[in-house]
């Protein structure tokens, strides 16, 4: 029995059961601003017995009957803003189907994936809208001897995620409606998962699938199940019609660097309604490169707000600047020195006896000065 791995489809399965997301493990999402993930992944399917109209347990194709798929992905998903993403992913599809008459393959790029998801809301826990375009390369011919390996018509699958971060612990959920083109019923995907962190591993389970919400336009065609019955081995994995399913599935997810991360996971397929039982395990290996690496943005800086203090400087409590200190200042005089003669002398306020004194003083300057001015005129006459 062939091993393979698929597993880039954020299906987390659904590339298998046509249900779910577009990148390998975002059924719980992470969102972080300038990021672009880079991914490769392959998953393997094989069946050997259908769920049939009734549901209920499986019933084994003819004997020696199989059916198997092995897909490889590439996709990518950019995040420019930590609250929305975009992202992109091709598929190229291998299957193969056995009876008793012949081996059918066919290898082909079976499909191209276009979403965009968003942080609606966040705050007790998150909820994030997702929509996925699902474009076919190849349409289905039932006149064809062409095994299938993919659905082979236009869809639209969108879905709400709720989930929570509880620190070691993750849970999360998700109800979705899926169009489909061509005459096919619509789909309600839904999914329950809860996840474990632990040193550098991330450890989950998720239950999830789809139920047919409408009926296909031909659903009582029996062309449909000629072709089944004679190109897929019988195998209800592609084109049944109004199909339901419930799966599992385990993963373990490695962080072995902050740019690398490889996820291998597994699963089998528990009860439906006109779809294939089976088991799948596959892996992924994702690159984050980080945009705003080796580049450094100067924090803004705040102005200072220094307000006038409304309270006294501590100057005022030190002992130079004391108040207090200064009225107690004393000079020290005892060095010898007679202090007496740095005394200031009072001013005397002249009396009316002194001023008699200066006018008489004045009066006899006078009367010498006429007098000498005399003599000299007179020595200047003879």
């Amino acid at each position: 029995m062939a091993i393979n791995l698929q597993r880039l489809t954020s299906t987390c399965v659904s590339l298998l059961f046509f249900s779910l997301p577009a990148l390998a493990w975002d059924n719980y999402k992470e969102f972080k601003r300038d990021h672009w993930d880079f991914e490769a992944g392959t998953e393997f399917f094989r069946s050997e017995a259908n769920y049939p109209s009734s549901g209920g347990g499986s019933q084994s194709l003819n004997s020696g009957n199989y059916f198997q798929t092995l897909d490889f992905t590439f996709g990518t998903r950019y995040m420019p803003r930590q609250t929305w993403s975009m992202f992109a992913q091709g598929t190229v599809s291998n299957a193969e189907s056995k009876d008793s008459l012949a081996t059918r393959t066919n290898s082909s790029f079976s499909e191209v994936h276009l979403g965009l998801d968003f942080v609606m809301y966040s705050d007790l826990f998150q909820m994030i809208p997702e929509v996925v375009a699902v474009l076919p390369t190849e349409k289905v011919n039932s006149g064809s001897d062409t095994v299938l390996n993919s659905e082979g018509v236009l869809e639209v699958r969108s879905r709400l995620i709720f989930q929570k971060d509880l620190g070691t612990w993750r849970g999360y959920g998700w109800l979705g409606y899926n169009y489909r083109g061509d005459g096919r019923s619509f789909l309600m995907p839904w999914g329950l998962g809860i996840q474990m962190k632990k040193n550098r591993f991330l450890w989950g389970g998720e239950l999830f699938g789809y139920q047919s919400i409408s009926d296909d336009t031909d659903k009582n065609s029996t062309t449909r199940i000629a072709y089944i019955n004679g190109v897929n081995a019988g195998s209800m994995k592609y084109y049944g019609i109004n199909p339901s399913l419930m799966d599992t599935q385990v993963f373990v997810t490695w962080l072995v660097s902050p740019k690398w991360s490889i996820q291998v996971n597994g699963g089998l397929t528990l009860m439906g309604s006109n779809s294939a039982a089976g088991l799948h395990a596959g892996g992924v290996i994702r690159y984050s490169f980080d945009l705003t690496e080796g580049y450094v943005e100067e924090p803004a800086v705040a102005p200072i707000d220094s307000p006038v203090p409304s309270y006294r400087s501590n100057m005022y409590n030190s002992e130079l600047g004391s108040e207090k200190k200064v009225n107690q200042f004393r000079e020290d005089t005892s060095d010898g020195v007679q202090q007496d003669i740095f005394k200031a002398r009072p001013t005397q306020k002249p009396g009316p006896k002194r001023v008699k004194e200066k006018q008489l003083q004045q009066q006899l300057d006078q009367t010498e000065f006429d007098i000498e001015l005399k003599s000299k005129k007179k020595r200047k006459s003879r």
